[in-house]
């Protein structure tokens, strides 16, 4: 199977690490003359313009997030390709929460509604994945929780918000799901996220690895999860604090 991404970054080296080999080959396709040159069988897209860099820079954000990703969307439509479009919880406003893939979006930020357009066009192709992540994370990945990350690694105090929910997922897990997904020729909207916990608890969470000093703020909630009864419904299930603890494995590898 040939597998495009649509660059060299962070979550497509992730990618390119579980889904080499076997009979897959892995190439980048960063423009649709390419996509048409190459007719791979499935598109990853895995180039965007991060959260903090989107809502501070809406038109970069609209000519990446959006137009770039549905040109390379079309044309994979046009070459037989499978569409996987990494969307986001910050499609929701985080009123709700729990969300299931049926509810009505209504993103907050900028980023938000990048990733809301460029799924619904890329839907409207037909022959796609999407996938509506949670809180992607690494220790340096730019995403919703980087700050709360670095801050831990240089031992800083945190003060987490215990009303404040999402869903998350690390890296690697994202990587492996996506493998099984493909493998299963899964198609459709599907939730990727962990069971929904607060932001509190993921601040406590990473202070068991890096023992910093965390303290519990008592703001304006927000629920930002997301319900992965479909996810279950193909045999996986992510767990918050593993998602967390992963980050050890991942920093004794790399020291």
């Amino acid at each position: 199977m040939k597998i495009a991404v649509t660059d060299e970054g962070e979550v497509a080296k992730a990618i390119a690490k579980f889904l080499g080999g076997k009979g897959n080959e892995i190439i980048v396709v960063d423009n649709p003359s390419k996509v048409i040159r190459e007719k791979p069988d499935v598109i990853i897209h895995t180039f965007e313009i991060p959260i903090f860099e989107s809502n501070a820079n809406p038109p970069l954000a609209w000519s990446f997030n959006t137009w770039y990703a549905i040109n390379i969307a079309r044309a994979g439509s046009k070459a037989g390709s499978v569409n996987v479009f990494l969307s986001s919880f910050l499609i929701y406003d985080g009123k709700r929460g729990f969300y299931k893939e049926h509810n009505t979006p209504h993103p907050l930020n900028y980023y938000g509604l990048t990733k809301l357009v460029g799924e619904s066009s890329i839907i409207s192709l037909g022959n796609y994945l999407v996938l509506r992540v949670g809180a992607l994370f690494s220790l340096s990945y730019r995403g919703f929780l980087f700050p709360f990350i670095k801050a831990s690694t240089m031992g800083k105090v945190l003060k987490c918000n215990k009303n404040f929910y999402i869903s998350i997922i690390d890296l690697n897990t994202l990587a492996k799901v996506i493998k099984l997904l493909i493998d299963k020729e899964a198609r459709g909207v599907i939730n990727v996220g962990s069971n929904r916990v607060s932001l509190f608890d993921i601040c406590s969470y990473l202070s068991d690895i890096f023992g910093n000093e965390v303290i519990e703020i008592d703001n304006r909630q927000r629920d930002f999860s997301l319900d992965d009864w479909l996810l279950r419904a193909y045999n996986i299930k992510i767990d918050a604090k593993e998602s967390i603890l992963s980050l050890i494995e991942y920093r004794l590898l790399n020291n």
